[in-house]
């Protein structure tokens, strides 16, 4: 019955494990594994050592050993250092020496005791008494231990010391079952977090697969602990860098469109010239009037690029300065208003009462002003308003100065539109048919961060809007 209850535990421990290796903590996972195994490996034991090893007790030599150097082997020596033949004093050490577990005997060859510390036996079987004997048995089914050893040995000069022991052995089991413990318990354990110790084998392998260039490969979820934290942070990474990787050769193919249109123009026209393919002086102007803005456009990018690369090296030194918005906003809409009228825009700027002051690398800050204003001119609808405010908010319980543009676009913006506006070489136009860099807004975005703020772009009813957020 005991044993049916020990190995129900054992199950529902196992089935607790199982349900819970979902919820804990690796910490926690590992120190709850520990506990199960102490417990199932201690009960195993127990087991084992009534159920199985007693089958091996019987055959035990170690006790009989204990027993007579422990025990007797003493008393021996007494005895064959003292005169044996003087009764009186040879009795009174075996009255000394009296022990309920162990009978000792001096006897003759022909078994008679001539003294012992049990004075009620008088003689000893006959043939019993022989030099070197002993026997050894166990008195019930061994699972206490309780045994019978007799032994006899030569003293000297006729007599012979014989010995009875009844009690419990001495089965040198104890380290052995200590040792078997431990091993039991360094199973179970091993065992019960072997999944666990493949599946960070899983991750090491899919990491080196990803470093190698594989970067479509994923740790598999598995776990809601710290190694499912480590999976969830490894497949991120590698989102990131094959996102990157993408996006950089995508780079490295739109540079080379966006670089090679204008120059094959510029050396088409430079070859009309040379071969005097032109028939007036207008027509040779047209030419170079064309050559010198394409050449101004590729400037522009290669401009554009330069100030990427250097944004996005992190090195670089701002050199602030106090700016007052209000003033900054008056000049800039005064300068790009007839520009803006021109095309059939209109800018519209609002201003507040009060004066917002930030301190900004003015070269840079300017930078993000036009490109901004670039952006609407270039996509803003016919007929319509580019509006351009300056404003003060709070968010996240910190002070911000806040710079929008929001214009009317041509086409519609999609949410695709707005999460990737940012990203460098990015272009609605995806036939790259029109003019522009595509870093205009990255380099915005990078600008904003390198002064401690953020940019924001959303739609608002049929308007796009971008809003740089500076501390104040």
């Amino acid at each position: 019955m005991r044993t049916i209850f020990e190995l129900i535990i054992v199950i529902i421990l196992f089935s607790v494990t199982l349900k819970l290796k979902r919820i804990f903590k690796l910490r926690s996972e590992l120190v709850f594994c520990a506990i199960v195994s102490g417990l199932i490996s201690f009960m195993l034991v127990v087991f084992l050592k009534e159920y199985i090893l007693g089958s091996f007790l019987n055959n035990s030599k170690d006790t009989p050993i204990y027993i007579h150097a422990h025990m007797v082997s003493r008393i021996e020596d007494d005895l064959k250092n003292m005169d044996i033949n003087n009764s009186s004093k040879l009795q009174k050490y075996m009255d000394r020496e009296f022990d309920m577990s162990c009978y000792i005997f001096v006897v003759k060859k022909d078994g008679t005791v001539i003294a012992a510390n049990n004075r009620e036996i008088k003689n000893i079987d006959i043939h019993e008494i022989v030099d070197g004997k002993n026997t050894f048995k166990f008195l019930n089914t061994g699972r206490d231990n309780l045994c019978k050893i007799t032994r006899c040995d030569y003293l000297k000069d006729g007599y012979y010391l014989y010995y009875i022991y009844i009690g419990y052995g001495k089965l040198d089991t104890e380290n052995s079952v200590g040792i078997l413990w431990i091993v039991t318990f360094a199973i179970i354990f091993f065992l019960l977090i072997w999944k666990r110790i493949s599946y960070i084998s899983k991750i090491k392998s899919t990491v080196r697969n990803i470093a190698e260039g594989s970067l479509s490969n994923r740790v598999p979820l598995k776990y809601k602990n710290e190694l499912g934290e480590l999976a969830k942070d490894i497949n991120y990474m590698a989102s990131k860098i094959e996102k990157e990787e993408k996006s950089r050769n995508e780079f490295m193919t739109n540079i080379s469109h966006d670089l090679r249109t204008p120059l094959t123009t510029i050396l088409g026209y430079i070859n009309m010239i040379k071969n005097n393919k032109y028939g007036s002086k207008s027509e040779l102007d047209n030419y170079v009037d064309i050559m010198d803005k394409k050449g101004i456009y590729l400037k522009n990018m290669l401009d554009d690029f330069f100030e990427y690369s250097k944004l996005s090296s992190n090195d670089i030194i701002l050199e602030k300065q106090k700016l007052e918005l209000n003033e900054l906003a008056r000049q800039i809409a005064e300068e790009e208003e007839d520009e803006f009228t021109q095309k059939g825009l209109k800018l519209s700027i609002n201003l507040p009462q009060e004066s917002i002051y930030i301190e900004v690398d003015p070269n840079l800050f300017l930078r993000v002003v036009n490109n901004l204003l670039s952006n609407a001119f270039k996509y803003s609808k016919e007929n319509t308003v580019v509006e351009f405010d300056i404003s003060k908010e709070i968010f996240n319980n910190t002070p911000y100065a806040v710079l929008s543009v929001s214009n009317i676009p041509n086409d519609p913006i999609s949410k695709d539109d707005l999460e990737n506006f940012f990203e460098r070489l990015y272009k609605k136009d995806s036939s790259r048919q029109k003019e522009g860099s595509g870093l205009g807004l990255s380099i915005v975005k990078n600008i904003v961060k390198l002064h401690g703020g953020f940019i924001k772009a959303y739609k608002q009813d049929n308007k796009l809007v971008f809003k740089v957020y500076h501390p104040c």
